[in-house]
């Protein structure tokens, strides 16, 4: 085994550090660095806690590294939010002298499988999670709208929250959404998130350059212009409304190479008519106006929708013809305003 303790600035203050064994398989790897499992160990209520640390590679550009400490610095706690827990920055002497650092970020562990990892059939074809996989598959293939629903409001839930607290993720998509073997639905990646009330120097420069920021698939039309002064609320409820799509239908609305559906989240008309449950159909389609001010205003708009469906009842005709003549019989007029 090859633990090493890691403790920044305020872990030295309240009496945390981690420690990680570097010999374990990584949990991840991504464009940023390794995650691994590690343990937070407080010296002053001797509490152990099992986390996930991502080392972050050496080579990154300083504004990776600020994206990261923004990332880790959205310290929300919601049932339906991955939980960051610390930024560590770390320094020691390079091969060649001089100082060197290095940086870390730890979050909640979660044990479990991404929404992409079950919309593509990637799941684990045997027993070691307890079919956790293959059920979570089985339901999105077979009870589309019921499995569709659910992960929507949950992930709402957490939109709520970040949106509270003057965030928005601009990030939503599948791969963003981890479904935990204990039943919780989170959405996590803070990486590109933005708090509303501030523009960054970064978030400057993507406003005066109009560079695209998020992915092309799920992006709203304002994500697209690269737009950061209008990016609100209703920016990730356009990436809900397309994911949405995705799991009623089981594909995306816009297909191509980048710059093409990009084109089409701009000018193209969504495909909702793909949709059969005409009540989920609306919800789509006012979740991905082109124009913003026709999308729900806010989580809890959207969130209420789903939560007021259209009454399907399945009518018994003969039964009905029965009851009619029943009370014709009696001499009363009956007038049948609505069946829905």
């Amino acid at each position: 085994m090859s633990i090493i303790k890691l403790q920044g600035k305020e872990g030295k203050e309240d009496g945390i550090f981690y420690e990680v064994d570097l010999e374990q398989e990584p949990l991840g790897i991504g464009g940023m660095g390794k995650v691994f499992r590690g343990t937070q160990v407080n010296e002053n209520t001797k509490g152990r806690r099992e986390v996930a640390i991502k080392f972050m590679y050496e080579d990154l550009l300083p504004q990776a590294i600020d994206r990261a400490r923004r990332e880790a610095d959205i310290r929300l706690h919601n049932d339906n939010l991955v939980e960051m827990i610390d930024f560590i920055e770390t320094e020691d002497e390079s091969s060649i002298g001089g100082p060197r650092k290095h940086y870390h970020v730890v979050s909640e562990l979660l044990d479990g499988i991404t929404l992409q990892e079950v919309i593509e059939g990637n799941v684990p074809d045997t027993d070691e999670d307890g079919g956790f996989g293959m059920r979570l598959y089985d339901e999105y293939r077979n009870q589309r709208d019921e499995f569709a629903v659910k992960v929507i409001k949950a992930v709402l839930f957490g939109m709520m929250a970040m949106h509270d607290a003057g965030y928005i993720h601009r990030d939503i998509d599948p791969s963003n959404i981890m479904l935990t073997i204990d039943g919780r639905i989170k959405l996590i990646d803070f990486g590109i998130a933005k708090k509303m009330t501030t523009l960054t120097n970064s978030d400057r420069s993507y406003t005066v350059a109009g560079k695209f920021i998020g992915k092309a698939k799920y992006a709203a039309p304002e994500q697209v212009m690269g737009d950061i002064a209008h990016q609100d609320h209703t920016t990730d409820i356009y990436s809900l409304g397309i994911m949405l799509f995705q799991l009623l239908t089981g594909h995306l609305p816009f297909e191509g190479p980048a710059h093409e559906v990009l084109e089409m989240q701009l000018k193209k008309k969504m495909p909702v008519d793909e949709i059969k449950n005409k009540w989920l159909r609306n919800i789509v389609k006012k979740a991905t106006e082109k124009n913003q001010m026709r999308r729900f205003q806010s989580s809890y708009e959207f969130r209420a929708a789903l939560d007021k469906p259209a009454v399907n009842i399945v009518i018994n005709w003969t039964y009905v013809g029965y009851v009619v003549l029943a009370v014709a019989g009696l001499g009363v007029g009956v007038l049948i305003n609505n069946v829905l």
